[in-house]
């Protein structure tokens, strides 16, 4: 009878753990973008570019919503004069039962060119094709290899977050 118990407890937790399935999506990029700022106008004026970085993972269970980014965000001006660097490790998790979430933000500042993989030349070579604005330029489709050195290189920098 204690057997018979003991079967039914292991089964039971069994079928519990096996239909919460959990799906998760990891997005792994290199990009840059324009970055821009408004003015007392209200109009928004471009004023450098930036290169990321970054490794988003998405994770839904039967009851939650997570999100979890890590970036690397090398600013410049419009003149390509590297300004700073921001690291952020932002994570989400959002019930879906209490409709209620909740967000981590960390942030680090440094002081040197840390993104990987784009480079002078790719900015110049995208700005001289695109004369009017620099808007988005993606290192895409990236090869397995590539996508390995991005993730390595912002989990490095990251880590002590």
């Amino acid at each position: 009878m204690k057997q018979n118990l003991i079967v039914l407890l292991i089964l039971s937790i069994s079928l519990l753990f096996g239909c919460s399935k959990v799906e998760r999506i990891q997005h792994i990029e290199a990009f840059f973008t324009e970055t821009s700022e408004e003015r007392e106008n209200g109009l928004f004026e471009k004023n450098g570019y930036v290169r990321v970085n970054a490794i988003t993972t998405n994770e839904e269970g039967k009851n939650y919503i997570k999100t979890d980014s890590k970036t690397i965000e090398d600013f410049y001006d419009l003149q390509g004069d590297y300004l700073n660097t921001e690291v952020k490790h932002v994570t989400t998790t959002t019930s879906k039962v209490t409709q209620t979430g909740n967000t981590k933000i960390r942030n680090k500042k440094l002081h040197q060119p840390s993104t990987i993989l784009i480079t002078d030349e790719d900015v110049k070579n995208f700005q001289a094709e695109n004369t009017m604005v620099i808007e988005h330029f993606s290192l895409d489709p990236m090869t397995d290899e590539e996508k390995e050195a991005v993730k390595g290189h912002v989990l490095s920098i990251t880590k002590d977050f």
